[in-house]
């Protein structure tokens, strides 16, 4: 595959000023808000915020590349992904923002021929991973993403769909090219869980050496994979992470939706909840900061783990007693046994998450970045490492979520 332009600030203001978005004598203040950026997941597409100095008029312009940006700019790998990304996205964002109002940027115009997409600025709102990394906290966060996400759940999938509307659906938003690059690095014998090659410091290699080495682990994992590639269980996110959250204090959006489509639920849920996990036991690696200020962020982690979890339990109950006078099929399915029929998964699917965060290489995210020491980097990703491979194989003992977070608290807190 040939290498696409990557759009210029010339370009890029001679583009929305021929498609009417600012008026031919605009003065422009174009900045590329990607370039420098301090953490790689994620970094997939070309991102300009475009401003008119005289009018104060914003807009972000992203250009959806045909291949992973990250990986090229760092390996010298052109990966391709699939076409038609830009309509992916559009599609999703406008969807979720009908099931879940004021979640995603709103979309001001759209060129699938070039991959470009012209959306509602987000930067009064901040990147919630650096703000969690600054020690800001967010209290209602974990009880409202996880209500939005059992919306997601409900109104996208059979619970609420008949056949042949989900079936249409399906064909709509396909996210197999999402779920194949997840799956490589989630999922399979290459993801830092048990891949060797992969760099752990001194106090963690032997815990990654005796995991890598576990048969039984690896099989659950892909077993886990399999499931999570076939499933189309609802329309996901499909690359739900603190990254990709954009927030302030009466405000949250969600921002990257282009591999948006019907998916296995257990991937948002456990995603969104390993990227506390990150956060909790990248504090272990801070001993500069105080403690009594490290040991409020990690019960603060925890505390939103609990509200995914719960907030999503909550809001199927409210939707379930709505709908089932309308709809006699849900007057069969238990609300309680139908949430803990993607629990476990989810719990597995955080913590290995997590753990796969945190090798020492170019792609770990901000919060395991920033650990100056050998050693300090070290005793987290042991005990990331640990969460996991006691997740994996136990499970099924967990009998709420708060019993996960108990166990974390018990490997990794300060």
């Amino acid at each position: 595959m040939d290498k696409v332009r990557e759009f210029t600030e010339r370009e890029v203001e001679h583009y929305v000023k021929k498609h009417g978005l600012f008026p031919e004598d605009a003065k422009l203040n174009i900045r590329n808000i990607v370039f420098g950026r301090e953490d790689t997941e994620g970094l997939v597409n070309l991102i300009y915020r475009v401003e008119d100095v005289q009018s104060g008029k914003t807009l972000i312009f992203k250009q959806v590349m045909p291949y992973v940006l990250a990986l090229l700019k760092h390996e010298g790998v052109l990966r391709p992904t699939g076409k038609g990304r830009t309509a992916k996205e559009v599609q999703a964002m406008v969807l979720m923002d009908v099931i879940y109002s004021g979640i995603t940027p709103k979309v001001y115009f759209q060129d699938t021929s070039q991959g470009i997409i012209c959306m509602e600025d987000l930067s009064h709102l901040k990147n919630m991973r650096f703000q969690l990394a600054d020690m800001q906290k967010f209290p209602d966060f974990g009880i409202r993403i996880g209500a939005f996400l059992a919306e997601m759940l409900f109104f996208t999938s059979d619970l609420y769909l008949d056949a042949q509307t989900k079936w249409q659906w399906e064909q709509i938003f396909d996210a197999q090219e999402a779920k194949k690059l997840l799956v490589d690095l989630l999922f399979q014998e290459s993801c830092a869980l048990f891949d060797t090659s992969r760099t752990f410091e001194r106090d963690a290699r032997g815990t990654h050496r005796r995991i890598a080495n576990n048969q039984r682990l690896k099989l659950l994992v892909y077993d886990m994979g399999r499931r999570f590639y076939e499933g189309k269980q609802c329309i996901c996110h499909t690359d739900l992470h603190t990254g990709n959250i954009m927030i302030g204090p009466d405000e949250t959006r969600l921002i990257d939706c282009e591999y948006g489509g019907y998916s296995a639920f257990f991937g948002d849920l456990g995603r969104i909840a390993g990227s506390f996990i990150v956060n909790y036991v990248s504090w272990l690696g801070m001993p500069e900061a105080a403690y009594e200020s490290r040991l409020k962020m990690q019960q603060y982690d925890l505390t939103m783990i609990c509200g995914l979890f719960d907030g999503c339990l909550e809001m199927l109950k409210r939707l379930f007693a709505k709908y089932r006078p309308k709809r006699p099929a849900l007057r069969r399915i238990d609300p309680e046994a139908y949430f803990m029929s993607f629990f476990y998964d989810s719990v597995r699917c955080a913590a290995l998450t997590a753990a796969c965060r945190t090798p020492t290489d170019w792609a770990r995210p901000y919060e395991i970045a920033r650990i100056k020491q050998a050693d300090d980097l070290g005793l987290v990703q042991k005990r990331a490492l640990e969460i996991a491979e006691y997740t994996l194989e136990h499970a099924e003992e967990f009998c709420c979520i708060q019993d996960f977070c108990s166990l974390i608290q018990c490997c990794a807190g300060i």
